[in-house]
């Protein structure tokens, strides 16, 4: 766990650290505060792949206002309350709102939170693997199947659907474009 936290205090440039444990007012002192873009280095790939984990995993995803915009951490809240948890609860303008709404990451998270809401895949049965690098988590629901393949060793990562015979394979960078 360590390991992941320092390399999350990395990836924000030091300023999760600054948020978290003791630095902060903070009521769990084992709490990394970062947003989640943050977190992964400002990485757009990374941060699609990490989003179509969460949303090709069993349950109700849930991404937060912050998460949803890949809003970056808010030093000036953080220095202007110390309080650690505001590092990652912006407060936004419709300007702002409007900017990033228009940043391919958002749009790219947007086509996957569409995909994941509208499939019938995923009303299905889930299966995950994992196999020579290969991680696999994949849905099927009659003539629905819809499955996230990122492969570890060539960092890439596509979505393959089916829905009424129709197929569909899709990049994560292709989300980029």
């Amino acid at each position: 766990i360590n390991s992941l936290v320092d390399q999350i205090h990395e990836n924000s440039n030091g300023e999760s650290k600054k948020a978290t444990g003791a630095a902060a007012n903070n009521v769990d002192l084992y709490q990394v505060n970062c947003t989640y873009y943050d977190a992964l280095g400002k990485d757009d790939f990374a941060y699609l792949v990490a989003r179509a984990i969460q949303f090709f995993s069993p349950g109700i995803p849930q991404v937060y206002y912050g998460g949803l915009l890949a809003a970056h951490n808010d030093m000036a809240l953080l220095a202007k309350t110390n309080v650690g948890r505001d590092i990652n609860r912006p407060y936004l303008s419709a300007a702002m709102v409007k900017e990033a709404v228009e940043k391919p990451v958002v749009k790219g998270l947007m086509q996957l939170i569409r995909l994941r809401n509208e499939s019938d895949a995923f009303n299905g049965v889930f299966d995950v693997s994992y196999i020579n690098n290969v991680f696999v988590l994949s849905w099927k629901n009659g003539n629905h199947a819809a499955s996230l393949n990122v492969n570890f060793s060539t960092m890439d990562a596509t979505i393959h659907t089916l829905d009424n015979g129709e197929e569909s394979v899709l990049s994560i960078n292709s989300l980029l474009a």
